[in-house]
């Protein structure tokens, strides 16, 4: 392809076993004008073979000769990327028919959009679940201080906003190198989700993720460390590990738990309120949507844990029918206060 309108770039590591599920994904979209870079570093298996299978005019097999990991593999990819968009697929999941053609026609339709990713189904275990990403890029902006409001291999972006404003892959974040990047590009754009489920998210032992969690999530904490201090916040190691639970979505339930965690949002709420880092009203949105998950958690407690709900002036920021779904789950529990 001499110009083509997307460059699809996918990491290969020792993947034969979803491969060609992954391949075929992307070589049987409705939007056609691509070009298809797999980078491949299956140097223990059968991938290059599975690869090299394929009789498509699109595709451009790079070979590494050793495991460089996956930030330097990514940069790889966006160094030798032609098109004006990029998107990207991981080697074990799996792309909907539709995911290129939507996303080219929003990233079309709204120039101010940056980055677009979509709403993902997992594969590969006996239950599967929606994971339905915030579309809202203010939303989505404000929540980058907690977690990865994007999944990868939904993600397609402008490739011009890494020139214009010298961003790349960062070498010093490891299996969070995705994330750290989208961050940083979301000071410079707006990002979206479609709500849309165009991505199918493999599921399963062997994923790097899970291998590597605790490298992961010293990662995860350096990106939101960054933010912290941006806003000019100084945190206690308590604070330090409140609120790295609140990123993984981790919530005690425990009445201590809350009361700390709800001091922390607060004093995060009121230092933006000083330094504006995030947009407001969607940082003040996403502090409740947290609050209510940590009263949601501990509902145990039973009316202690409605009564710490409703006095927080977080409460008047989430829906009506969250108080109410709330009220019923701590009424129910109330006569249970072993936790106490």
């Amino acid at each position: 392809m001499k110009n083509p309108k997307v460059s699809v770039i996918m990491p290969v590591y020792n993947a034969e076993k979803y491969l060609k599920d992954a391949i075929e994904s992307i070589l049987n979209q409705t939007f056609i004008n691509f070009e298809f870079l797999i980078i491949n570093e299956g140097l223990t298996d059968n991938s290059k073979r599975i690869i090299e299978s394929y009789n498509d005019s699109r595709i451009r097999l790079l070979n590494n000769k050793e495991k460089s990991g996956l930030p330097k593999v990514r940069n790889k990819g966006l160094s030798e990327a032609k098109a004006e968009y990029i998107a990207w697929l991981d080697a074990d999941d799996i792309s909907h028919p539709l995911r290129l053609e939507k996303q080219v026609k929003l990233l079309d339709d709204y120039p101010e959009i940056g980055i677009c990713g979509t709403w993902v189904k997992t594969i590969g275990t006996k239950i599967s679940h929606k994971w339905r990403y915030p579309t809202n890029p203010d939303f989505i902006r404000s929540r980058m201080l907690f977690d990865n409001p994007l999944a990868t291999s939904s993600v397609m972006l402008r490739k011009k906003l890494l020139a214009e404003h010298s961003q790349n892959f960062d070498l010093d974040f490891p299996l969070a190198e995705d994330y750290d990047l989208w961050e940083r590009l979301s000071c410079f754009c707006k990002i979206t989700n479609i709500p849309q489920n165009l991505t199918f998210y493999r599921l399963h032992e062997s994923q790097t993720s899970k291998i590597n969690a605790l490298k992961l999530k010293l990662c995860v904490w350096k990106v939101q460390e960054r933010q912290i201090k941006q806003l000019n916040v100084l945190f206690s190691d308590k604070e330090k590990q409140i609120h790295r639970k609140l990123g993984a979505w981790e919530f005690d339930e425990s009445k201590d738990f809350a009361a700390l965690a709800h001091a922390w949002l607060l004093k995060l709420q009121n230092a933006n309120s000083e330094n504006h880092i995030y947009p407001e009203p969607e940082f003040t949105y996403v502090l409740a949507e947290r609050w209510f998950f940590i009263c949601n958690a501990a509902t145990g407690l039973g009316l202690i844990t409605w009564s710490m709900y409703w006095n927080s002036s977080l409460r008047k920021h989430s829906e009506f029918y969250k108080h109410i779904y709330l009220f019923a789950k701590c009424l129910i529990k109330w006569p249970s206060l072993k936790n106490v």
